[in-house]
């Protein structure tokens, strides 16, 4: 029910008032007051949206402070925001992400994960259709069915221990960390509007989790960390744009793997 109070809270909000267009016809920004009620000027607004129309099914709409780390992420299906499908995160007041999963037509599905203030995962809940299905408690290391039938503990996001060979390698960029930062001298800038937001000398961190595929090919980018709206979307872009990593290999076999990486933002002071 909360969700999708937040769902119809949203879409009046976006209805209400489009403050500017930008560049890119599939880019839009619409801000809000301290009390998310609309207002036509970004520079006297406490909060914005940021809507990206990634193709014809995806909207995703980023939620920032102002001159601060994301709020929340909402995706749907449909340019008028009535249809709840894809990824969805809330992060807390220093960036941090608190909680994520999938929506599927409006329901939670798939699992979602919650976690500390520190980064550390909380809890794990399974949902189909919209249904809990089992949690995973990481601090008590246990499993309930929706019965509410205790079992032996198992990840579901993440290798096993047990399954694990001296072949297993995680992927790895090409060129390695040297490779990486040489990527990142060439293609990495520095926003101007980061630049007038935080004070010389500053070094933020926006720390991505994405996925590899057996082909090294990067995809299913999301911020853990947040830090700005332009670092954080500079991050995402030298991301999506780099060449294809070196897949993980587990048991002697290439496969998928989720990876996190965090890129630090500097503004010197000389």
């Amino acid at each position: 029910m909360l969700m999708q109070k937040r769902f119809i809270l949203f879409y009046v909000f976006v209805c209400m008032l489009l403050v500017t267009n930008a560049q890119k016809s599939n880019e839009q920004f619409f801000a809000f007051k301290e009390d998310w009620s609309p207002i036509n000027s970004i520079d006297k607004a406490t909060y914005f949206m940021y809507k990206l129309r990634e193709n014809d099914t995806t909207y995703s709409c980023r939620f920032y402070h102002k001159n601060g780390p994301m709020i929340r992420c909402e995706t749907y299906r449909d340019n008028e925001l009535q249809i709840p499908h894809g990824r969805f995160a809330w992060y807390n007041s220093s960036g941090h992400i608190d909680s994520t999963g999938l929506v599927s037509y409006g329901k939670k599905d798939g699992f979602w994960e919650y976690k500390k203030p520190d980064g550390s995962t909380l809890a794990l809940i399974q949902y189909e259709n919209g249904k809990r299905v089992l949690t995973r408690n990481y601090e008590t290391k246990t499993i309930y069915y929706s019965d509410g039938r205790p079992e032996e503990p198992m990840d579901a996001l993440f290798f096993m221990k047990n399954n694990f060979t001296s072949d297993n390698k995680p992927p790895e960029f090409k060129g390695g960390v040297e490779g990486w930062v040489k990527y990142l001298e060439k293609n990495l800038e520095t926003p101007g509007r980061f630049k007038q937001i935080f004070p010389l000398g500053s070094k933020e961190r926006v720390v991505i989790s994405f996925k590899v595929d057996t082909t090294g090919a990067v995809s299913e980018l999301n911020i853990d960390k947040s830090v700005e709206w332009s670092v954080d979307m500079e991050t995402l872009r030298v991301f999506r744009q780099s060449p294809r990593w070196i897949p993980a290999v587990q048991n002697g076999k290439v496969v998928s793997y989720y990876h996190k990486q965090g890129i630090t933002h500097a503004l010197r002071s000389f």
